[in-house]
């Protein structure tokens, strides 16, 4: 029977289904214009993105985003010959990068939309050229295909490879995996993941949510 080790910590595993969670909630709640609700759960959004960002340089080794930084010529011949690795493999870094990017320009972009609404505006809106906000608008209206798109094809690739190649469904969900040819990572405890997170939400929320929450 293969040893298990620990791969992910709480707070990358947290961060994983807590945002696609979101995401899924901030889809809904935008096509059916509840737009107080719709904003609260973008400043979570951007709480936990931000936390992730500071966990991916001081957290966990599995966590560290130099620590399975790849080339594109890696990701490609990872892709040519998929094997079960500990952690991310080299072709997730790059999607990783991608839906990051593409979530903080939707989360960005949101602050400065304009729907002509005082609800539904984002906060930036009265502090912006009305040029920069109709470019926010419009990048925000446009980019969430292009998040939703490549969000369908983050899940595709991990179902098959889960099924295929490497159950990394089940680890990122257990944070445990079986012994792999490499050495077991060092966890730091994610209670300053979640500490950070905190923080950094009660600001949005005194900045912002207070507000928003006055409307539900």
């Amino acid at each position: 029977m293969s040893q298990k080790v620990k791969v992910w910590d709480l707070a990358v595993r947290f961060f994983h289904w807590s945002q696609l969670l979101l995401i899924a909630l901030l889809w809904y709640t935008g096509e059916e214009g509840l737009m107080a609700q719709h904003q609260l759960l973008a400043y979570s959004l951007l709480a936990l993105i931000v936390a992730r960002l500071v966990w991916g340089v001081v957290g966990s080794d599995s966590a560290q985003f130099r620590r399975f930084a790849a080339t594109p010529a890696d990701a490609v011949r990872y892709l040519r010959q998929p094997k079960p690795v500990s952690g991310h493999n080299p072709a997730s870094f790059y999607m990783i990068v991608l839906l990051i990017i593409l979530v903080l320009l939707q989360l960005l972009s949101g602050l400065a939309t304009s729907d002509n609404s005082y609800i539904s505006d984002g906060p930036l809106v009265t502090s912006l050229p009305a040029g920069w906000v109709d470019i926010a608008s419009e990048i925000h209206k446009i980019n969430i295909n292009i998040l939703l798109a490549a969000i369908a094809v983050h899940i595709v690739a991990a179902l098959w490879h889960s099924f295929s190649v490497h159950n990394v469904l089940a680890v990122m969900i257990t944070g445990t995996d079986k012994q792999l040819a490499m050495p077991q990572q060092s966890l730091r405890h994610s209670v300053w993941f979640f500490i950070l997170f905190a923080g950094l939400l009660a600001l949005l929320y005194f900045w912002q949510g207070h507000k928003l929450v006055a409307l539900l």
